[in-house]
């Protein structure tokens, strides 16, 4: 007999159907190995395409919660360097304050109020001077410019529009008022102590500001991690691999591979010795 005729006794067919449930079975058996050795259910787009996408939707959420929150705390860092300088400068004040003070005393004669405004001047200079260095990455924070000119914004979301402005700081004497002030006289004296008391309540309202600013950032920082928390969760119910049923659907695929397996060389041995049943 024909050995080429073999496949009209109906033994190739068969066969051919065995061996491909067979690669079936280990394609999904190598797939599950990927997905317990990752841990993740989707590895490719073959593997969900609709769920990766969501996926990666969400991954880059996650990704502008943590950038914002990296920008909500690099904002948190300047607003305290702005409330120490704030505090500093408001010391200062006060005590050019308590010299306008003595310098205002009938006891005091204009030799000693010429020293006392010798303080009282090295102190404006020394205010000026902190609201022109004091800077946070480079940049300006107290002299009403740069960070400090109430326009600087911070990205405090992980989408476009999501931004908050930092407030305005000047410390500078010009903008408080002080720069022109003279304790010399008993005149100048009394100006000065009028002067230093609308300095300190703007030194209070910006600080005020600044502290309830760094409060909202606080705030907007809980937020983020709850968010970023939150998503993580969800994209790990779509993404990441249920190790029980991993487990579970792989040794039902080992299963099916051993039987296949074993099957299919049954089915070898049976065909073949049909095949030489008929040759002889």
């Amino acid at each position: 007999m024909d050995v080429n005729k073999l496949g009209g006794l109906g033994i190739a067919a068969p066969q051919s159907r065995n061996k491909n449930a067979i690669d079936s079975t280990n394609k999904r058996l190598n797939d599950v190995l990927e997905q317990l050795a990752s841990g993740k259910r989707i590895n490719r787009a073959s593997d969900d395409a609709a769920g990766l996408s969501l996926s990666e939707q969400l991954n880059t959420q996650i990704r502008g919660f943590k950038m914002a929150d990296r920008n909500v705390q690099d904002a948190m860092s300047a607003l305290n360097i702005s409330d120490g300088v704030t505090s500093q400068v408001a010391s200062l004040v006060q005590r050019q304050r308590e010299l306008a003070g003595q310098a205002r005393n009938g006891t005091v004669n204009d030799d000693q109020r010429k020293i006392l405004n010798q303080e009282f001047q090295q102190i404006n200079e020394e205010i000026d001077r902190i609201a022109e260095k004091t800077e946070f990455n480079k940049q300006k924070l107290a002299n009403g410019s740069q960070l400090g000119g109430g326009t600087a914004e911070v990205q405090v979301g992980a989408n476009s529009g999501e931004s908050m402005a930092l407030p305005t700081v000047d410390m500078r004497g010009s903008t408080l008022g002080i720069s022109g002030a003279d304790i010399s006289s008993v005149a100048g004296a009394e100006a000065a102590m009028s002067l230093m008391d609308v300095a300190i309540d703007n030194i209070n309202s910006q600080r005020s500001t600044i502290g309830a600013m760094t409060n909202r950032l606080s705030s907007t920082a809980n937020t983020l991690a709850t968010a970023q928390v939150n998503t993580e969760a969800a994209d790990s119910l779509i993404r990441d691999q249920d190790m029980a049923m991993g487990l579970a659907e792989l040794a039902k695929q080992q299963i099916l591979n051993r039987t296949g397996t074993q099957a299919f060389g049954m089915f070898n041995k049976i065909s073949s010795d049909h095949i030489m049943g008929l040759l002889q």
